[in-house]
C-alpha cells in the first residue's frame, strides 16, 4: 500500500513538473512572439529604401538628405488665395508662422491676421526705446551655427537696409566682422578678472557624473533635480560657473533639462569659457 501511494505521488509530482514545464514554454512562447510583434511594428516606420521617402512614416516624419528639399519651392495649394489665417499673439512662433504662410504656403499677406493685446508686437523679442531707461528687451538671445530653422526663416527676409540682401546675410557679416567673444569670462572682488583662463577645474568624478548624466534615460530623470545627479565636484568646477551663466541653471533646476542641453549644445563645450560658441 505505501509503495502504491509513492508511485502515486511520485506519479502527481511528475505530471505537476510537466505542466509547470508546459506552462513556462508557452509562456516563453508567448512572450518571443509579443517581443517579435514590439520589433516589426518598432521597424515598421523605416525602410531601407529610397523608394517612398518623401512619404511619412507612422511618427509623421519623414526623412531628405542635405539642402535639396531646404531650397525648393512647395506647390501652390489649392485654393489658399480664398483662405486666411488669424494668429493669436505677435511673438516669435506667430511672426515666423505668417512668414512661412507667406513663403511656403504662398498666401496673400493681407490674408494674415496677427491679433496682440499690447502695443509692441514681438512677444519676449520686444525691443523698446525708454527715453528714461533706454533700450529695453526682455529676452535675451543665444544664437549658434546650427539654428537651421531660424537661418533658413532669415534667408527669406528682405534687408531694410541693403538692397538684395536678406537679414541673414547681414546677421552673417555681422558675426564675420565681429565675432563674438570675451575677454573675462568672470570676475572676483568688484570686476577684477577672477582668472579662470578658459580651464574647466573638473575631477575625473566630475567628468563621470556629466557623462552619466548624458547617458540616462529620460524617464529616469523626471523627478530629479540637479542636485540629485551631480555633487560638488560638479558644482565647484569652473565648468558650472561657465555653464550655469549661459544657459541660466540652478542647482534645483530639472536635471532632464540639464541633460537635454548637454544633448543641444555638446558642440560648442569648447567655447563655453569665453563666449565664442555665440553668434
Amino acid at each position: 500500500m505505501a509503495n502504491k501511494m509513492r508511485n502515486v505521488t511520485a506519479a502527481a509530482l511528475g505530471a505537476a513538473g510537466a505542466g509547470a514545464a508546459l506552462a513556462l514554454a508557452r509562456k516563453a512562447g508567448q512572450e518571443k512572439r509579443q517581443a517579435a510583434v514590439r520589433q516589426a511594428r518598432a521597424q515598421s516606420g523605416y525602410r531601407n529604401t529610397e523608394r517612398g521617402r518623401q512619404h511619412k512614416n507612422r511618427k509623421g516624419i519623414y526623412y531628405s538628405s542635405g539642402n535639396y528639399e531646404a531650397f525648393a519651392r512647395p506647390e501652390k495649394p489649392a485654393g489658399v488665395e480664398e483662405k486666411s489665417a488669424w494668429i493669436v499673439g505677435s511673438g516669435l512662433a506667430a511672426l515666423a508662422a505668417a512668414c512661412f504662410l507667406v513663403r511656403d504656403g504662398q498666401m496673400p499677406g493681407d490674408h494674415i491676421h496677427i491679433l496682440e493685446a499690447m502695443d509692441v508686437a514681438g512677444g519676449a523679442c520686444d525691443g523698446i526705446f525708454d527715453p528714461t531707461r533706454g533700450y529695453i528687451m526682455r529676452g535675451g538671445r543665444e544664437m549658434e551655427d546650427h539654428f537651421e530653422c531660424l537661418w533658413d526663416l532669415f534667408r527669406s527676409i528682405p534687408s531694410l537696409e541693403k538692397p538684395g540682401a536678406s537679414v541673414l546675410d547681414e546677421f552673417y557679416w555681422l558675426n564675420k566682422h565681429d565675432p563674438n567673444y570675451s575677454l573675462c569670462r568672470a570676475t572676483v572682488r568688484r570686476g577684477q578678472d577672477a582668472h579662470t583662463d578658459g580651464k574647466f577645474n573638473l575631477s575625473q568624478k566630475g567628468c563621470m557624473e556629466i557623462v552619466k548624466l548624458f547617458m540616462t534615460p529620460d524617464e529616469d530623470l523626471y523627478d530629479k533635480t540637479i542636485e540629485d545627479v551631480f555633487d560638488e565636484e560638479v558644482f565647484d568646477s569652473t565648468f558650472w560657473l561657465y555653464w550655469r551663466t549661459m544657459f541660466a541653471f540652478e542647482n534645483w533646476h530639472s536635471a532632464l533639462e540639464m541633460k537635454l542641453y548637454f544633448q543641444r549644445f555638446i558642440h560648442h563645450i569648447a567655447g563655453l569659457p569665453d563666449f565664442s560658441a555665440l553668434k
